[in-house]
């Protein structure tokens, strides 16, 4: 009697796992070729990404809003601290301006008292560098006034941090500028924590000058600022100049080695200032050439 539940064959028909999964793995190369050279699943991509984007927002909310709220209180807290550094530096300030007034009271004070005579503020002139030299070992640079705004050769150039250089070459209209890391511009300096006379030299580097000829028993420190002395007649006195950064006082060495940075942006900016110095000898204005005679020959008759 036929039994009417189906039987499972012995011996099952068709494709084994192997090829199946060669088969899959065909068809999913297929597709992947055929989207990205044809793009047919962009449609289809993007409505499964707008289906999905309220449950990834959703998934997302608490982080985000345990995001807002720590990032809340630690904005607060970073404000809070930066309001009481700026408290505290507001006071620290506003005591060194009250000690600054106070001093400078006191000191046109002993100058009346004294009969000297202020001192004169710079004068000066702004001006653009136009050209750095080719040469780097070559401490030098062109600003664009020359002789025809008034600038002379000698006049001190700064910036808002310090000394520069020296105005060496005048044109009409640009002049060259040796900075003091150049090897042959020495600047008389000195300590301006104790007034301890000085000399700076280049050394040829962009960053790094050097004080020579100090004995070792001079009193001289790291982090002391060296400032001009004004006793060459060419840099006017107090213009900040370098820092002092290391010192040797080694007895291999004749004197102390001392190694300084420059205050003013050596290798910075864009724009100087050039000062002007009433001490130097103003350039020669150039002459006009008196018209020669004219030679005249005796027309024969």
């Amino acid at each position: 009697m036929p039994s009417s539940v189906a039987q499972t064959p012995l011996f099952p028909r068709g494709p084994g796992l192997g090829a199946r999964l060669v088969i899959y793995l065909l068809i999913s190369v297929a597709l992947i070729v055929v989207d990205v050279r044809y793009r047919v699943l962009d449609s289809a991509r993007a409505v499964v990404a707008t289906a999905l984007l309220p449950l990834q927002r959703a998934a997302q909310s608490p982080l985000a809003l345990y995001r807002q709220v720590s990032g809340f209180f630690v904005q607060h807290a970073e404000m809070q601290q930066e309001n009481a550094l700026l408290q505290r530096r507001q006071l620290a300030y506003a005591a060194a301006l009250l000690r600054y007034r106070d001093l400078e009271q006191e000191n046109l004070r002993l100058r009346n008292l004294l009969g000297a005579q202020a001192r004169t503020p710079l004068k000066t002139r702004l001006a653009s560098i136009i050209q750095m030299p080719r040469d780097p070992y070559q401490r030098t640079l062109t600003i664009d006034l020359g002789t025809s705004q008034g600038v002379r050769a000698g006049e001190p150039v700064i910036d808002e941090l310090g000394l520069l250089g020296q105005v060496t070459r005048v044109y009409p209209y640009s002049s060259e500028v040796t900075l003091i890391t150049d090897q042959d511009q020495p600047v008389p300096v000195m300590v301006q924590r104790n007034g301890l006379r000085a000399v700076v030299f280049g050394r040829g580097d962009s960053g790094v000058v050097d004080v020579r000829y100090l004995p070792h028993s001079a009193d001289i420190k790291v982090g002391d600022t060296l400032v001009t002395s004004g006793i060459d007649g060419v840099y006017p006195q107090g213009l900040p100049v370098a820092r002092v950064v290391n010192l040797d006082r080694s007895a291999n060495h004749a004197f102390m080695q001392v190694k300084c940075v420059p205050l003013g942006g050596v290798d910075r900016y864009h724009q100087v200032l050039v000062v002007e110095n009433a001490k130097l000898p103003k350039a020669p204005e150039p002459t006009a050439t008196p018209p020669q005679p004219a030679t005249h020959k005796a027309a024969k008759r």
